[in-house]
């Protein structure tokens, strides 16, 4: 299990930084990634996440409610991803995608960076 969070916090450090330095080439990768018809089936991962994250906080108790709160927000995530209506969810990733500015995707990558820091931070 803590291999697993290691490589949640690797992750996101390392889409952070991408993120926060190479802007434009970070949202164009995503882009072909994540922005699909099919918002259902990209429901899995924050709900996988989650359930990584929330396992976890119950197997260290050092980051018990860090990785708790930070699973309860991808599960939920992953839950509104599944159950919204399609146009909504659409609309969503079209805005972050194509309408967003890039000082708010980069301060999603700081925001994405500080969080794998501290993930890391607390393992440790």
């Amino acid at each position: 299990m803590k291999i697993l969070l290691y490589i949640i916090a690797l992750l996101w450090i390392a889409s952070g930084t991408f993120v926060v330095v190479f802007t434009q080439k970070a949202r164009d990768f995503f882009k072909k990634i994540f922005l699909t018809e099919k918002v259902k089936r990209l429901s899995v991962l924050p709900f996988a996440l989650g359930i990584a994250l929330i396992a976890g906080a119950f197997w260290y108790t050092e980051i018990f409610w860090f990785a708790f709160i930070l699973g309860l927000l991808g599960i939920s995530k992953g839950v509104y991803f599944y159950m919204a209506p399609p146009d909504q969810s659409k609309a969503l990733m079209e805005w972050w995608f194509f309408k967003a500015r890039s000082e708010t995707v980069r301060l999603m990558g700081l925001v994405l960076f500080v969080l794998g820091i501290a993930l890391f931070s607390y393992l440790r």
